[in-house]
């Protein structure tokens, strides 16, 4: 009777562990996405250190998948919002930004983190952490790229369903 409660104890906490891993990098990328949008100096660092952190935590192949679906999407969605809102406050988020606790964890070469809890992060197998970010990548025009194929869409949408004719014939109606 105990295995078997042991047993379903431990079935119950692997969503609890999946659903924290998921948060954790959801959370990195959300970061990150502010970072590059507003060009911090330290961004690629914390990218690299992000990026470590994916690949060194997850507990499969699966996970490490998701978990990079989640960081990118997240990352995206911050850069756009962030892009939206006109790059507001940059100068305080390029602060706060490089100024994170993040920047003191140490990475080795076989994938293993220092956090700056002190808490170890061993990789569930070895790899070589110098390929898990190009520092030589120019990601912030991609983003950018990217959003101005969004913003054209949208005004190319907008032309076609008349919004601005609607707009400037209820401005002209109003006067």
């Amino acid at each position: 009777m105990k295995f078997i409660l042991s047993l379903f104890i431990f079935f119950l906490m692997i969503p609890v562990a999946f659903a924290d891993y998921l948060d954790d990098v959801k959370n990195l990328g959300y970061v990150s996405g502010t970072g590059i949008a507003c060009n911090a100096e330290r961004y690629k660092s914390y990218e690299f250190i992000a990026r470590a952190y994916l690949v060194s935590a997850a507990r499969s192949d699966e996970e490490q998948e998701k978990g990079m679906y989640e960081y990118n999407t997240a990352k995206a969605e911050a850069f756009l919002y962030k892009l939206k809102d006109g790059l507001w406050d940059c100068a305080e988020t390029n602060q706060r930004f490089n100024q994170q606790k993040i920047f003191q964890t140490k990475i080795y070469k076989n994938g293993k983190l220092k956090m700056p809890d002190g808490k170890i992060i061993r990789p569930r197998r070895n790899y070589d952490v110098s390929l898990v970010y190009d520092k030589n990548v120019n990601e912030r025009e991609h983003l950018l790229s990217y959003y101005e194929k969004i913003v054209a869409g949208q005004k190319r949408k907008i032309k076609q369903e008349g919004i601005y004719d609607k707009i400037r014939e209820a401005e002209r109606t109003a006067r």
